[in-house]
């Protein structure tokens, strides 16, 4: 199902964990890697007259080459095929350059799990390309617990709403699931209704889980479905500790900013909050 892996490092323990994880995708799937680190003068280095500009930028260059061969070196002792790309820019909207150039169908990245206000201000790199990129994106935190060679993934919740995204969502984790042979565990998650009787009925939720449940069956999938109330994301993470899920599949409709912030994403609350990786799909097609 995958054929071009993009995963970005930039040195983080985070981005470690991205690569780590990227390499056993793609050694499982026989993905190719595109490694990518994207150069950028940060904070790291406060203007200083003292301090040659040519003398900074070779110091940021020198770094990311090292953290290239580092991610490369892995790679290679796994048998994963690769290409190292180093670029100056903005880090979001480079990663997203890259990926559409290479053809990439899946981008890898590592997150800290910032969340609220402080996700908004200090910026997430994660955040900002899972809701602008054309492909699904998995958000990682740690390296993969599983020894080389076993599946990387044995049980997947997946999210449905009813939505279009969360629809995409559904299709995507069947057909992953299918490639890769592992269970999906389906949930959705009911909003408190009023007093007034406002939010969907427990009809429309047992409908939706029916549909997602006909896809798995029609693919030939081992699975099961959850009907759930209260807070979606909560909801989200007690489930897949409860299934002893393996990561979380959900749809983002792809919001941005500060209407990302103030109207709410799961998705993105998700990844934040999450210890499994997360995969972020907006559309389905073929991969």
């Amino acid at each position: 199902m995958y054929q071009c892996i993009l995963v970005a490092t930039g040195g983080s323990p985070w981005s470690d964990a991205a690569v780590a994880y990227a390499i056993a995708l793609a050694a499982r799937t026989g993905a190719e890697l595109r490694i990518v680190t994207v150069l950028t003068l940060g904070t790291t280095f406060e203007p200083d007259a003292m301090v040659p500009h040519d003398l900074m930028t070779a110091i940021i260059e020198s770094e990311g080459e090292a953290r290239l061969a580092q991610a490369a070196a892995q790679a290679s002792r796994a048998g994963v095929g690769y290409t190292t790309l180093s670029r100056w820019g903005h880090v979001p909207h480079t990663i997203l350059d890259i990926a559409t150039a290479e053809g990439c169908d899946l981008i890898i990245l590592g997150s800290r799990g910032l969340i609220g206000w402080k996700r908004l201000m200090l910026g997430s790199i994660s955040n900002t390309v899972a809701a602008k990129a054309a492909q699904p994106v998995l958000v990682v935190k740690r390296p993969p617990p599983v020894a080389s060679g076993a599946p990387l993934w044995r049980r997947v919740l997946v999210a449905t709403g009813g939505s279009a995204w969360s629809d995409a969502a559904v299709e995507y984790a069947v057909r992953l699931a299918h490639a890769q042979q592992f269970e999906l565990c389906f949930l959705h998650v009911e909003r408190a209704r009023s007093s007034q009787g406002n939010g969907p009925a427990p009809a429309e939720g047992k409908a939706i889980l029916v549909l997602a449940e006909a896809r798995a069956a029609a693919a030939g999938l081992v699975y099961d479905a959850t009907l759930a109330s209260g807070d979606i994301a909560r909801s989200i993470l007690e489930t897949a500790a409860t299934k002893q899920c393996d990561a979380i599949i959900v749809g983002s409709r792809g919001l941005t900013g500060w209407r990302r912030l103030m109207l709410g994403s799961i998705a993105s609350s998700v990844a934040a909050k999450a210890d499994l990786p997360v995969l972020i799909v907006k559309r389905f097609g073929e991969a």
